[in-house]
């Protein structure tokens, strides 16, 4: 197994070295005059766009650590959350640019490359220009989803004789127009060529250009593009469940080898921005886990800081009675309300100790950090720079599994949902344990033998036909604790975890006043100097229209379309 991922990351730094082979200035020219990309390989732009949609340090800082997660109970600054922090939206949203420049504008230029070849090769291109089709689409998707409408259609086109002025696709007609590119893009995926075709190969850092894995990619997208459209369209819903279960196990996701992840070497994540120091575990998550015996909770998060020999250095130091031992649970969330988090807790939770063990100081916290290693590899903890793997997952299979038990749950597919619950817990667990292993995260222990079934028996784990929505949701949560854009998504279209459910989310308060949590990206101001004004006004109108957009265009407390009230 270790060997396996060896090869992995030896191909994609491979493929990283050729990627930097043409210079900068080539890539600079190729956006003024396309007539220069016939001296750049397609499969080159391909890597290019993979790189760009999965090197997004700003998304990480921003987005993720400071916004998204604390948002959704993830994790908590270091003092806890403060009693505004849900309206801090500054320098939220980093995906929509890279969409335009970096992601969909590469992935354009393959299928440009592949046009100026001759017409004997082009023919050998034709999965290559399908794969890319399809990551294209799913990144279309990911931005749409916290935008709404945006210009896709006549995006990218300028340079080869389009319009510089797109329109927006509004995201109810995008959505539609997305799903059918990818069926289309895994028919002729499925479709037998006459021809030997080029491989993306290592220059393609997910699947090495294997043409069945992008199959069952496409699918897993277009199951989950169907879940968004459950409060909007239930009906469209079942018919693409139905046409993706249909395609065959063959082209499903049928483990966690089959998932869609980004693999890279430790490197690749170890720039500043990266950088998740400071984020506290909380209450509510550590508490589930804890009680529950969840086998993820080290491979989430670190024990406190209070070992025996912590304990005995503060002891010496007078900061502990003598005789003070290491508890047995180690694993403490911080607050996620604010008024939770005010001076009289403050001062027995969010104040750090230091103690002195071999002539360092050693900070000592009483709450439990998330595993840094899990986001940053090359987290220096201390001990050196880290040499693990970085996992970026896309779309894991324990999700596949989860989404197909729900279906099951709303009776849209008459699938077993208990089974593929229990399927989606295990391989769960099962994901983090590799990945906390192959990542090298400190304090972390191997998966014992009994460790899933003895969770999957506990009564809050254990499929219950009565709340199996609730379950079923509570621990894809849980799964989306490394892919936490995934964890809001699944919050907005479910109302789930909740206050009530199974794993009891906090009703944060600020002042007495519960919180509201966004649910968008803030769209930009209109301007009348901007070039493409009329066409984006026309959008923000149209979109304005729908119940619960909110109040203005940069309300990220409104909604998108298929956030439906």
């Amino acid at each position: 197994m270790k060997m396996y991922y060896k090869k992995i990351i030896l191909g994609f730094t491979l493929a990283g070295v050729l990627a930097t082979s043409c210079s900068d200035d080539d890539f600079v020219d190729a956006n003024k005059n396309p007539d220069i990309l016939t001296e750049i390989l397609p499969e080159n732009q391909f890597l290019s766009a993979s790189l760009s949609l999965q090197g997004q340090d700003f998304e990480a800082f921003y987005d993720l650590y400071r916004r998204i997660m604390p948002w959704m109970q993830y994790v908590t600054p270091v003092n806890g959350n403060g009693a505004n922090f849900t309206r801090n939206i500054d320098n939220f949203s980093n995906r929509y640019g890279r969409l335009y420049t970096g992601v969909g504008d590469a992935l354009v230029d393959l299928e440009k490359l592949v046009e100026k070849l001759p017409a004997e090769d082009q023919p050998r291109y034709v999965y290559m220009v399908n794969i890319a089709r399809i990551l294209k689409a799913y990144y279309a998707f990911y931005v749409s989803d916290i935008y709404g409408s945006i210009p896709y259609t006549e995006a990218w086109q300028a340079r080869y004789g389009g319009t510089m002025l797109p329109t927006y696709d509004d995201q109810q007609s995008l959505f539609g127009k997305l799903d059918s590119e990818i069926k289309q893009a895994i028919s002729n995926l499925k479709t037998e060529q006459g021809v030997a075709q080029v491989s993306l190969g290592n220059f393609d850092p997910y699947y090495k250009g294997d043409v069945k894995s992008w199959i069952r990619a496409g699918n897993a997208v277009r199951l989950r593009m169907a879940m968004r459209l459950i409060k909007r369209d239930q009906s469209k819903t079942q018919t693409i469940a139905q046409e993706v279960l249909n395609e065959g196990t063959d082209y499903l996701m049928k483990s966690n080898s089959e998932g869609w992840i980004f693999k890279a070497a430790s490197g690749y994540t170890g720039g500043g921005n990266w950088n998740p120091d400071g984020l506290y575990s909380t209450k509510p998550v550590v508490d589930f886990m804890w009680d529950n015996g969840d086998p993820r909770i080290d491979a989430f998060f670190s024990p406190n800081g209070y070992s025996q020999e912590t304990i005995n250095a503060l002891i010496a130091e007078g900061e502990l009675e003598p005789g003070t031992t290491e508890e047995s649970r180690r694993y403490l969330g911080s607050f996620t309300s604010p008024d939770e988090s005010k001076a009289t807790i403050n001062a027995k939770y969010y104040t750090a100790r230091t103690a002195s063990i071999d002539g360092s100081d050693v900070r000592v916290d009483t709450l439990s950090l998330i595993q840094r290693r899990l986001f940053q590899p090359a987290f220096d903890e201390g001990d050196g720079v880290g040499t693990g793997f970085v996992y970026i997952p896309v779309i894991t299979y324990a999700e596949f599994c989860f989404m197909r038990a729900e279906l099951a749950a709303r009776d849209i597919t008459s699938e077993d949902a208990e089974a593929f619950y229990n399927a989606g817990v295990t391989a769960s667990i099962q994901w983090y344990d590799n990945i906390a292993q192959i990542s090298k995260l400190s304090n972390y222990t191997s998966l014992s033998t009994d460790e899933i079934s003895d969770y999957l028996s506990q009564s809050d784990v254990a499929f219950d036909e009565s709340k199996a929505l609730d379950q079923i949701a509570s621990q894809s949560y849980l799964n989306f604790f490394r892919q936490p854009a995934e964890g809001w998504a699944l919050w907005k279209r479910t109302g789930l975890p909740n206050t009530t459910t199974v794993l009891p989310l906090t009703d944060m308060k600020s002042s007495g006043v519960s919180l509201a949590v966004p649910r968008r990206a803030p769209l930009p101001l209109l301007s009348e100097a901007s070039a493409n004004y009329t066409n984006q006004k026309a959008a923000y109108d149209a979109m304005a229209q729908e119940s619960g957009f909110g109040t203005s265009p940069t309300d990220a407390f409104g909604r998108v379309w298929w956030d439906k009230e």
